[in-house]
C-alpha cells in the first residue's frame, strides 16, 4: 500500500507539474511573441525610415531636373554630399531622335572608399546603358520602386538600386537610379538588442538574403518552408521544425514584419530550446525536490500501515475459508474499539447471514428452474397456435405465403394466422397485442381461437374485425388491446380486401418501386365496442407480393436508440429483384434488422408475413344496368350474346339467363325501394371449366343465402306462401353461390360448372 501511495502520488506530482509547466511554456511563448513582434516591428520601422530618407532624396531629384536638365549633375552631388546611405545617384536620359544629339549627356556620380565623390558620362560606356534592365525598369517607376539587388564589380560591394522616372509633359523622359550600399543594412541588424540565441535578416521579394547576422547566407535564396513563413503582407509568427541557418539546430520561431515602401520582410529567428530553457531548469528542480518529500511521506505511511493492517491478517484467512464454503469457524476476541474492531464484529455477522443467503438462494434457484420450464412449455404451446412459416397453394398454386416470428421473450404478444375460408378464398391477419409477455401470450391465443371461429360467419374482413372487438371487449378489464390487418385473397383473380384494426401499413412490392398502402383503420381492438373497420380493395397482379409486418420492424432500435423507421423498411426492399420470393423478401428484411441493430437487445416481437400470388389476370366483361325494371331485359340480352360470343353451350346459358332474371328483378324491386336510383353491375367471367357470374349492386343489404329453402309440396299450386321459389330455384341451378356486404354496396358471386356431353354436370 506504501508503494501504491508512493505510485499514486508521484502520477499526481507529475500531473500537477506537467500542468504547470505547459502553463508556464504558453506565458513564457506568449510574452517571447510580443516581445518578438515589438523587436521586429521596431527595426522594421528604423529601416524603412533610413530608406525612405532615400527615396524622397530621389523623387525630390526627379522632380527638380525634370525642369532643369542641364544643372543634372550639381544636384546629384548635392544630394549625394546631403545622404551618407546612398553610395552613387545617376541621371540617366532617353536617346534623342537628333543625330547630333542622339547621346544626351547622363551624368553618374558615386562615392569612393575614402569619402570623395567621382562622377562620369553614362552615355559615353561602351555598352548603351538605354539598352539596359535597369533603365528600361526605371522607366515605369514614376512613384519610385526598388529594383533588385545586385554586386558591384567595380566597388566590390552588394547594392540596390531605387529608381524613380522622369516625366516632362506626361511622358518619361529619364530615371534618376540611387545606388545604395547595404552596410547600414548589417550594422541596422547588429545592433539590435535580440534574445539570446535569436538572429535577425532581410529578405526580398524573391526571396533572397539582403542582409543576415550570418554573413555566409546573404545573396543565397530562402528555404521553401521559411518563404512560406514571411509570405503574408501581415506581421506572423510561424513555428518551422528545422532553420536554415546551420548555426542554429532544432525548432525555430520565426517573426516577420513586412519593410513599408518595398517588397522586403524583416524577420527575427528565435530558437524555441532557448525560449524554455530557464522553464525546464526549474522545473527539474521543483520536481526533484517534490520526489523527495513524496519518499518521507512514503516511509511514514509503511510504518502506519503496518500496525494497523496487522489484524486483518487473521481477517483475510478466514475470509479463505468463507470463499470455499466453510463457515463452521469461529473468530478469535477483540478488545479493540475501532475499525478494525468493528470490521471483526461485522465479518462475523456476515458470516452467520451469509449462511441464511445461502439457504435462500437455494430455494430461489429452485423456483426459477421451475420458472423456466413453464416457459419452455408455454413457448412450445404459443408456436403450436400460429400455422406453418410456409404455405403453397397446392390446388390451383395461385399464391404462396411464407411468415417469421421472433419473440422478443420466452411467450410474445405478436401473432399471424391464415386459412382458406372455402376452396377459393384465403384468409391472412398479422396482429400485435399490446403488452409483453405471459399475458400478452394468452390474449394472443385467445385474438387467433376467436377470429378462426368468427370467420366462417363474418364472410369479410370488416365483419370479422367488428365480431372480433366486440367478443374481446367483454370482460377486458386489464384494458389489453390488439391491432390487427385482415385480407382476403380470391385465389382466382387475386383480389384482395383488407381491413386495419389500427396496425401498421402494408407494403406491395414487385412492380417497381415497394408502395406504402396508407388506407384508413379503425380503432384497435378490445377497447371501443361501436368501432367500425373500411375496406381497402386492390388486385394483386401476378409477381406482386404483399408484405405485412408488426411495429418490432419499423421500432427496431440501435444502442444509440436510433429506429430502424418505414424510411429504411422501404428502401430495403426496393433493392430487392423483381423476381424474388416470399421467402427472399424476408430474409433480406430480417438481415438488414440484423445488421442495423448489431449487438442491441431486441426490445419488441418482430412478425413478417409475405403473400404473393402467382396467378394470371382473368378477362372479363362488365354490363352495367340502371335500377329499372325495362333496363333489366336489355342487360340479359346484352350477357346472353356475350356468352354467346365466348362459347358457352347454349344450355349453360340459358340456365345463366333464368337465374340472373329472377336475382336482377327482385335486386331492382326490393333493392332500391321508394323508386330510388342505382347501378347493378353485372361482370362475366367465361372460363374452360366454369362461368364465374359478379352481381354487384349499391341496394340496400340482402342476403340470398340467408332466407331458408322454402316448402314445397306435391303440387305448387297448393302452397299457401307465395314467393320464395325465385331465390331457391337461383340456388339450385348454380354450383356455387357466394354473398358478401362491404361498403359500396352487395356483392353476389355465382359460379355455373360446363355441362359434359352427356348432359350432367363436370
Amino acid at each position: 500500500m506504501a508503494l501504491w501511495v508512493l505510485a499514486g502520488s508521484t502520477l499526481v506530482l507529475a500531473a500537477i507539474g506537467t500542468l504547470l509547466l505547459s502553463l508556464t511554456r504558453a506565458q513564457i511563448l506568449q510574452l517571447t511573441h510580443h516581445e518578438a513582434a515589438a523587436l521586429a516591428a521596431s527595426a522594421g520601422s528604423e529601416i524603412q525610415a533610413r530608406i525612405d530618407r532615400v527615396a524622397i532624396s530621389t523623387q525630390m531629384l526627379a522632380t527638380i531636373i525634370a525642369t532643369r536638365q542641364d544643372s543634372a549633375e550639381p544636384l546629384l552631388r548635392d544630394t549625394l554630399q546631403a545622404n551618407r546611405d546612398i553610395d552613387g545617384l545617376a541621371a540617366a536620359f532617353k536617346p534623342s531622335s537628333d543625330p547630333v544629339d542622339a547621346r544626351p549627356y547622363s551624368p553618374f556620380v558615386s562615392r569612393l572608399d575614402h569619402g570623395a565623390l567621382a562622377s562620369r558620362d553614362l552615355s559615353s560606356d561602351a555598352r548603351p546603358y538605354w539598352n539596359s534592365n535597369w533603365f528600361l525598369g526605371g522607366l515605369s517607376c514614376s512613384a519610385g520602386c526598388w529594383q533588385r539587388p545586385f554586386l558591384s564589380l567595380s566597388r566590390q560591394r552588394q547594392l540596390i538600386n531605387y529608381s524613380v522616372a522622369i516625366s516632362r509633359a506626361g511622358h518619361p523622359i529619364g530615371i534618376i537610379n540611387a545606388d545604395v550600399t547595404l552596410d547600414w543594412l548589417h550594422q541596422v541588424l547588429g545592433h539590435l538588442d535580440k534574445p539570446e540565441g535569436a538572429y535577425v535578416f532581410v529578405i526580398d521579394s524573391d526571396g533572397d538574403y539582403l542582409a543576415h547576422d550570418n554573413p555566409v547566407l546573404v545573396g543565397k535564396r530562402g528555404t521553401p518552408e521559411l518563404l512560406n513563413a514571411v509570405a503574408s503582407d501581415q506581421a506572423e509568427s510561424v513555428r518551422l521544425p528545422v532553420a536554415q541557418n546551420p548555426q542554429v539546430h532544432g525548432a525555430v520561431w520565426v517573426y516577420s514584419a513586412p519593410i513599408e515602401g518595398t517588397h522586403w520582410r524583416l524577420g527575427l529567428v528565435v530558437p524555441e530550446i532557448r525560449i524554455y530553457a530557464g522553464v525546464r531548469r526549474i522545473f527539474l528542480w521543483g520536481l526533484l525536490l517534490g520526489m523527495l518529500a513524496l519518499l518521507g511521506v512514503a516511509l511514514i505511511t509503511l510504518l502506519t500501515i503496518r500496525r494497523t493492517m496487522a489484524p486483518l491478517g487473521v481477517l483475510a484467512d478466514r475470509a479463505e475459508h468463507v470463499a470455499r464454503g466453510e463457515l463452521d469457524f469461529e473468530l478469535p476476541p477483540t478488545s479493540r474499539h475501532d475499525e478494525v474492531g468493528r470490521l471483526t464484529l461485522s465479518f462475523d455477522q456476515m458470516r452467520h447471514e451469509l449462511a441464511l443467503h445461502l439457504q435462500d438462494l437455494a430455494r430461489v434457484a429452485r423456483e426459477k428452474q421451475r420458472l423456466a420450464s413453464e416457459l419452455e412449455i408455454a413457448h412450445q404451446i404459443q408456436i403450436g397456435l400460429l400455422p406453418s412459416e410456409h404455405y403453397l397453394d397446392a390446388v390451383c398454386a395461385h399464391f404462396e405465403l411464407h411468415a417469421a416470428l421472433r419473440p422478443a421473450r420466452a411467450v410474445g404478444g405478436d401473432l399471424y394466422s391464415y386459412f382458406m375460408l372455402d376452396p377459393e378464398r384465403f384468409f391472412v391477419m398479422v396482429g400485435d397485442v399490446s403488452d409483453k409477455g405471459i399475458p400478452a401470450a394468452l390474449f394472443m391465443a385467445q385474438t387467433i381461437t376467436l377470429a378462426k371461429a368468427l370467420a366462417p360467419r363474418a364472410q369479410t374482413p370488416q365483419n370479422l374485425l367488428r365480431l372480433l372487438n366486440l367478443e374481446l371487449c367483454r370482460g377486458n378489464d386489464s384494458c389489453m388491446f390488439v391491432t390487427l390487418l385482415c385480407g382476403l385473397l380470391d385465389t382466382n383473380s387475386g383480389n384482395l380486401v383488407l381491413a386495419s384494426a389500427g396496425h401498421e401499413p402494408p407494403i406491395l412490392c414487385g412492380q417497381g418501386t415497394p408502395k406504402l398502402l396508407n388506407f384508413a383503420t379503425g380503432a384497435v381492438l378490445g377497447l371501443y365496442e361501436d368501432s367500425d373497420y373500411p375496406e381497402h380493395h386492390l388486385r394483386l397482379h401476378q409477381g406482386e407480393t404483399l408484405l405485412m409486418y408488426t411495429d418490432g420492424i419499423t421500432e427496431a432500435s440501435d444502442d444509440h436508440q436510433h429506429m430502424y423507421g418505414i424510411e429504411r423498411t422501404v428502401e430495403c426492399l426496393a433493392q430487392m429483384p423483381a423476381t424474388a420470393s416470399t421467402a427472399g423478401y424476408i430474409e433480406r428484411l430480417l438481415g438488414d434488422v440484423d445488421r442495423f441493430v448489431a449487438d442491441a437487445v431486441q426490445a419488441d416481437d418482430i412478425t413478417l408475413l409475405a403473400l404473393a400470388w402467382h396467378g394470371a389476370a382473368q378477362s372479363h366483361t362488365e354490363v352495367c344496368i340502371a335500377g329499372q325494371l325495362e333496363d333489366v331485359f336489355v342487360g340479359l340480352d346484352r350477357c346472353e350474346h356475350l356468352l354467346q360470343e365466348a362459347g358457352v353451350a347454349p344450355s349453360l346459358r340459358s340456365d345463366v339467363r333464368l337465374v340472373l332474371e329472377e336475382l336482377l328483378v327482385n335486386t331492382v324491386e326490393y333493392g332500391y325501394p321508394d323508386g330510388r336510383s342505382g347501378q347493378i353491375r353485372v361482370l362475366l367471367h367465361p372460363g374452360p371449366d366454369a362461368v364465374m357470374v359478379e352481381l354487384i349492386d349499391d341496394g340496400i343489404a340482402f342476403d340470398p343465402m340467408h332466407p331458408p329453402d322454402p316448402s314445397l309440396p306435391g303440387d305448387l299450386a297448393d302452397r299457401e306462401q307465395i314467393g320464395g321459389l325465385g331465390i331457391h330455384l337461383a340456388r339450385t341451378m348454380t354450383s356455387e353461390m357466394r354473398y358478401t356486404r362491404h361498403a359500396h354496396g352487395n356483392h353476389l358471386l355465382l359460379r355455373f360448372i360446363h355441362p359434359n356431353q352427356d348432359g350432367t354436370s363436370s
